[in-house]
């Protein structure tokens, strides 16, 4: 098998998917994508693609080593490695088809049957975006975000409307020293979505790279109310400062996202400065590179909890590498892409022929057996977006109905990419309604 040619797919809102083409008529999806400079990640993988084509799909580590060392003596850097992320969960999306099994089998197999993931909670009740429409859009006018009445009111229709059982809250108190007046009343605004949220739902808060005296008294103000991890203590260009940082608390701490490749989370963990990693398999070297950091954690007692703001496709690609993870902790996602039909959450509308549905558990299980053959489908109101691909080599384990601990995660669905980590019914959205009754108990699945 040789890999033939490189497809750039543009996705609405703003998204880039790469499709690359075999000549066995194998194909694999990845997410080719940096926030603000999509051009810029395409252009990189144009300039990468002579190194790829006429080689063999399969072997991974010797083309992720090709394209990394690729640039004339220049390594890495966010553009760069954008593109080599997005190429590099192509090419396992298309060893999985090949070899007919989901990529976290090809990694050694799962590890957990459920994957558990957060969602982003704030002072404005959730809603739902139309699949294409810009991220705005949909926001209720007569919101109240300065309000803790309103982050626990959101917190509360997160868990106990849409099912999630695990919520951040984000905090903006920018990097000058004029915020300290405010410090209690970020306080205010986490304690409220944890008495929203109610027991047994962890509830973890990004505080957006502040001035490191601010972290510190942020991180000392939110530590009575026990948050799950403080994300981001410190300007994302001094990853020494973490170390100061984390000596004055007992606060987990995150960390992660802005940074790629596997050097810079070895300076942290080193140091013993964070508890939880967050690469972003779209922008840190793709699943070859995350499964490389998150043994770097492993051997430093610190968790995995890996940055996903982009489309369903970087999120397919976290799962399966979530699944195999030994010291994987909880998943984000991008709450765009979250829908509500008839009392259940689905992810990927619009997107994915089958999204992902979380269940009564919140978690729909794996299930073994082979994909079947399905194509992925974009939207832009209305407008087909051409992705049709080839035969899913889709498949995964059974549910485990025997634990009692309900996760906020998701399964996949049949649909083009080797990700899928189960085959979870979704219903098919026909209305723009949003909120719904109580999730009501779907039927257990007969066993194949």
């Amino acid at each position: 098998m040789k890999i033939a040619r490189l497809e750039i797919l543009k996705v609405p809102p703003s998204w880039v998917w790469l499709k690359i083409h075999t000549d066995e008529g194998v194909t694999g999806l990845g997410e080719p994508y940096l926030e603000d400079h999509p051009e810029s990640v395409i252009a990189e993988v144009r300039r990468l693609e002579p190194l790829l084509i006429g080689r063999d799909p399969r072997r991974i580590e010797a083309l992720w080593k090709a394209m990394y060392e690729g640039g004339n003596g220049y390594r890495g850097g966010p553009v760069t490695m954008s593109a080599i992320s997005g190429i590099d969960i192509a090419l396992w999306d298309i060893a999985g088809k090949a070899a007919g099994l989901p990529i976290h089998r090809l990694l050694g197999g799962a590890c957990r049957d459920r994957v558990r993931m957060y969602r982003a909670t704030g002072g404005e009740r959730p809603h739902c975006v139309a699949p294409g429409r810009p991220y705005r859009a949909g926001r209720d006018p007569n919101a109240r975000p300065d309000e803790p009445e309103g982050w626990a009111e959101c917190a509360r229709v997160l868990v106990e409307e849409w099912g999630f059982r695990c919520l951040k809250v984000h905090f903006a108190p920018g990097e000058g020293l004029e915020v300290t007046a405010r410090v209690d009343r970020f306080a205010e605004r986490f304690a409220a979505v944890r008495a929203g949220a109610g027991p047994g739902v962890d509830v973890a808060v990004d505080i957006h790279n502040p001035h490191p005296r601010i972290a510190r008294q942020l991180i000392e103000a939110l530590a009575p109310h026990r948050p799950l991890f403080v994300e981001e203590p410190m300007p994302v260009e001094r990853v020494e400062v973490l170390r100061q940082i984390a000596e004055g608390t007992s606060v987990p701490l995150a960390a992660g996202e802005r940074w790629m490749g596997k050097w810079a989370f070895f300076d942290a963990v080193r140091e013993g400065a964070l508890a939880v990693l967050q690469p972003d398999i779209a922008h840190a070297g793709g699943i070859t590179e995350c499964r490389k950091i998150a043994a770097i954690g492993e051997a430093a007692y610190a968790k995995v909890a890996p940055h996903c703001p982009l489309s369903p496709i970087a999120l397919a690609a976290s799962l399966q590498l979530d699944a195999c993870l030994p010291n994987f902790l909880v998943q984000e996602h991008n709450e765009v892409n979250d829908w509500r039909e008839g009392g259940r959450t689905a992810i990927g509308k619009g997107y994915l022929r089958e999204p992902f549905v979380l269940d009564e558990e919140a978690a729909p299980g794996c299930r073994r057996g082979r994909g079947s053959a399905s194509s992925l489908t974009t939207t832009d109101c209305g407008r087909s977006w051409p992705t049709r691909g080839a035969r899913s080599g889709a498949s995964a384990d059974r549910p485990d109905r025997r634990r009692s601990r309900r996760w906020a995660a998701v399964g996949a669905g049949r649909y083009t990419p080797a990700f899928a980590c189960s085959r979870a019914r979704a219903s098919s959205p026909s209305s723009s309604s949003c909120h719904g009754p109580a999730r009501p108990r779907p039927r257990r699945r007969a066993r194949r």
